[in-house]
């Protein structure tokens, strides 16, 4: 016998499917004593997933099928293809029976089609379908659909109903809903670029709490470009051009991941998704806020390399005025005098020099961490605090600077 064979992949979420159609299949070729296929599916894996456009904007779990069987033979014969008749443009379109051998596939290929000739009745009239039987001597009959059960003493209806299993691998298993598959998976470094280089235009991470400052959070914008189909082609390529947002990527990804493990709810989650090839979208939002961890932790070193250079500034009451940022805010133990509390703040500022100036405020409010300020003060003391000097400064006045502009 010939063994015919078909190898196809489909999304995992529709293996349930295809066996229903093998079985129904083999169950209707069976009442013509026809010999049923074998069905087997691989081990799922991941698999690039293609927008409308062509575009790859994730992975799926995926498996490949095989189905395998018996081609339908008898005393020699074999069906191996059926010819469509186009009547309109004159051309014969060769179907051939699924899974073919290739040596009965090239002989189908290169067979001169009669149109409207049957070699079994030779009663030439209207035909719009005609199949193309191979004895294994090599002899070519093209018959019509009556004939081909008289002359191959194979069951047509049987036959039809294998050839069903040509379409599944062509079937849309998605359906007709268009919309993203529930089981797509996005790669986490594709994440992180569009992440930083979102990031980099803006200018700075949006949270979603932060949706009353009149900007779009950073991880819309993510998934945005990876799954709005509405989305300006401009702006995606303009993503797509930052040549730093690969190696940011890099450095958030790894940070992110030496967090996994931490007694930190956040940083073990931030680092479980980034240890992954790819992410679940319902996960894109945790996984895009690691950059603006990795961004507080670049500034944090960078601020202490700067302090090992912090010097003692002024003369202790010297009134002195210099524009810092604010570093650090701790709330400290509050004071009570009679029935009133007074609050009490520590508040660290650093120069563009690294000079570091400490404040132990009792004011109403005070300015918040990354606030870049004009601060003016007096010169109280001067400490060294593990090996950074320190001016210790009272009597401070606070004025916010407005950004400069980028």
């Amino acid at each position: 016998m010939t063994s015919a064979l078909m190898r196809f992949s489909i999304p995992a979420t529709a293996q349930s499917r295809v066996r229903q159609l093998v079985e129904a299949t083999n169950t209707r070729a069976a009442v013509h004593r026809l010999s049923p296929y074998a069905l087997h599916f691989s081990e799922p894996f991941l698999a690039n997933y293609r927008d409308l456009d062509g575009r790859v904007i994730g992975k799926r779990p995926t498996v490949t099928v095989s189905i395998s069987g018996d081609v339908p033979r008898h005393q020699g014969w074999t069906v191996i293809a059926r010819l469509d008749h186009d009547e309109e443009s004159g051309e014969t379109i060769t179907s051939l029976f699924p899974g073919l051998p290739e040596q009965d596939a090239e002989a189908a290929r290169q067979y001169r089609a009669i149109e409207n000739f049957c070699h079994g009745c030779a009663v030439a009239r209207h035909r719009t379908a005609t199949y193309l039987a191979r004895h294994e001597n090599g002899e070519m009959r093209q018959l019509g659909t009556t004939c081909v059960e008289p002359y191959t003493g194979l069951p047509i209806k049987g036959l039809e109903a294998l050839w069903r299993f040509g379409t599944l691998k062509d079937s849309d298993w998605d359906g007709e809903g268009g919309g993203i598959p529930a089981d797509l998976r996005v790669p986490v470094i594709e994440v992180l670029r569009v992440t930083a280089a979102i990031v980099k235009e803006e200018g700075r991470f949006y949270s979603r709490s932060e949706q009353w400052k009149d900007a779009s959070p950073t991880a819309d914008g993510v998934e945005g470009y990876f799954f709005d189909r509405k989305a300006p082609q401009e702006w995606k390529d303009a993503i797509d051009a930052d040549r730093d947002a690969p190696t940011t990527a890099a450095a958030v990804r790894a940070w992110a991941v030496q967090g996994y493990g931490s007694l930190s709810d956040y940083r073990h989650k931030v680092g479980q998704l980034a240890k992954g090839e790819t992410v679940d979208p319902r996960h894109l939002p945790t996984l895009v806020s690691a950059i603006a961890g990795w961004y507080r932790d670049q500034e944090k070193e960078a601020a202490e390399r700067a302090a090992q250079n912090s010097k003692p500034q002024g003369t202790v009451g010297e009134r002195i005025t210099t524009t810092a940022t604010v570093t650090t805010v701790i709330e400290l133990e509050g004071r009570t005098y009679g029935y009133h509390a007074q609050r009490r703040r520590l508040v660290k500022f650093q120069d563009d020099g690294g000079n570091v100036f400490v404040w132990f405020s009792s004011a109403g409010t005070v300015p918040d961490q990354g606030d870049e300020v004009e601060l003016t003060g007096t010169v109280k003391d001067h400490s060294i605090y593990g090996e950074t000097a320190q001016t210790v400064l009272t009597r401070c006045r606070v004025n916010e600077r407005e950004p400069a502009a980028a």
